[in-house]
């Protein structure tokens, strides 16, 4: 087998191996090994080739590295599912009783069976605060004691 065809099928097996990989740095090996490959084709001697993959290899990685790290530094994570309900208000539906600290919530249009931080009793109306999500049961925090029915922004 000739040395260039080494060269492109470890290169090619480096992008390949990338994708089931996070991170954005195998790539580079496989581009520097192509680059090798091309100057083994070329007919240039093995310590050519071997300088030829190192240095596109690391320059690669240097710039992009870089890039990437500002990139990955402005990229906010994104909350999804039951994650995203964290942090939300919500308004109690059917109130939560001091004794079990089970009740009812509203928060983003559904209905969650929730459970109380504090065992007091939180009347219906009162407004809550999404604390954690366990399963298919909310932990909530009273926000306060009130009992505006206002359900602006809950829906």
């Amino acid at each position: 087998m000739d040395v260039w065809l080494t060269w492109v099928i470890i290169g090619l097996a480096l992008i390949g191996f990338e994708m089931i990989t996070p991170g954005f740095v195998i790539i580079w090996f496989g581009v520097g090994a192509l680059s090798a490959a091309l100057a083994a084709y070329l007919g240039f001697t093995l310590t050519v080739q071997l300088l030829s993959f190192t240095l596109t290899t690391a320059l690669l990685l240097t710039y992009t590295q870089r890039i990437a790290a500002k990139v990955r530094g402005n990229v906010k994570a994104v909350k999804t599912n039951y994650s995203a309900l964290v942090g939300q208000k919500a308004i109690v539906t059917q109130a939560i009783s001091a004794a079990t600290g089970l009740g009812v919530v509203k928060v983003l249009g559904e209905e969650w069976s929730a459970f109380a931080e504090t065992a007091r009793d939180i009347a219906a109306g009162e407004k809550v605060e999404v604390i954690s999500v366990a399963g298919v049961r909310l932990t909530v925090r009273a926000l306060a004691h009130n009992t505006h029915n206002s359900e602006e922004g809950l829906k």
